[in-house]
């Protein structure tokens, strides 16, 4: 028999399940159209959250649906990324042939844009056929009928329990962020680092479901958390650039060398390829040195050490106080 701790935890991840399932629905129409980047930027960051909380409450959800509902919104994640991925390089290219270029490396961004361009469509197609999947197999509609009913008497005093769960989660989470943190000195450690940026999302994004226990006090911390994530993404970004641009050059050389027997014309995109190649390390070593100063930053302010002193769960009591 499940105790009452258990159902109001099961409760709290229901409706927290509820509301994202609800925003990720709310993207569809304007991800399938593709008009606005936007769209399929936020569904993806629901789903997401959606995945996390799944993961979070599933041993609180009947039987085995977290693990096969995650396991069903997977592809819809992967096809989301991939198409915002492409979506951030595209704007990136656009602001470069927008800004004062030089007319030597514009034959090379124009090439590029095109081949994005050509990629992202293919990449819409995946997202298309994701959504489909994930519609044809009523996955939405299991998770509101599911966890619809047990929702509704859900009360604004959290209990002890729901407060333990909370703290373990984020604690487990924070340890898990900060185990990379001897690596980060290392400014060639890119799969550390992009590691680090992942667990840094799942903290931040489980800093975010629990949040309302702890009124505005979370707040700041999932913050600071989105700052070091974007600083670690915009590292990360670069370095994609950086290992990719040279495969695309050897593409189109065998695109060139497949169609007429020759890839001269290569030759004209190579400075502005080179160009982005240069800017783009250049960028990563700003980014890095930046992330650095941030960190540095948390670590004088004992940032870590105010986050775990806050999730104590023996301090529920003043945050139960404080529920409106």
């Amino acid at each position: 028999m499940e105790t009452k701790g258990q159902i109001d935890i099961y409760r709290f991840g229901a409706a927290y399940i509820l509301d994202q399932s609800h925003q990720f629905e709310g993207e569809i129409d304007g991800a399938l159209k593709a008009k606005d980047i936007e769209y399929v930027h936020r569904m993806r960051v629901a789903s997401r959250r959606l995945r996390t909380a799944l993961n979070l409450f599933r041993l609180n959800l009947p039987d085995d649906t977290a693990q096969i509902w995650r396991r069903e919104f997977k592809g819809i994640t992967k096809a989301l990324g991939q198409a915002r991925d492409l979506d951030v390089q595209i704007q990136l290219v656009k602001g470069l042939l927008m800004g004062d270029v030089a007319r030597e490396y514009k034959y090379g961004y124009q090439r590029l844009l095109l081949r994005l361009k050509h990629n992202r469509k293919k990449a819409q197609e995946n997202v298309k056929s994701a959504i489909e999947i994930l519609q044809a197999k009523g996955t939405l509609n299991r998770i509101h009928t599911v966890l619809k009913m047990p929702v509704e008497d859900q009360g604004l005093i959290y209990p002890p329990d729901l407060y333990l769960a909370a703290s373990e989660s984020i604690q487990k989470g924070l340890e898990d962020f900060l185990s990379y943190q001897e690596t980060i000195y290392a400014p060639n450690n890119v799969k550390p680092l992009h590691a680090m940026r992942i667990i840094g999302k799942h903290l931040r994004y489980t800093m975010e479901i629990f949040a309302p226990l702890y009124q505005q006090s979370l707040l700041p911390f999932i913050k600071i958390m989105k700052e070091i994530q974007d600083q670690l993404g915009e590292i990360h970004d670069c370095d994609v650039w950086v290992a990719w641009l040279p495969e695309f050059i050897a593409l189109e050389q065998n695109r060139r060398q497949g169609y007429f027997g020759h890839a001269r014309r290569v030759r004209k995109l190579l400075p502005g390829i080179h160009h982005l190649i240069e800017d783009r390390k250049l960028a990563r070593q700003q980014g890095y040195h930046a992330f650095i100063e941030n960190w540095q930053k948390q670590k004088d302010e004992q940032t870590w050490e105010k986050l775990a002193e806050l999730i104590d769960p023996s301090l529920a009591i003043i945050y139960q106080n404080q529920t409106p």
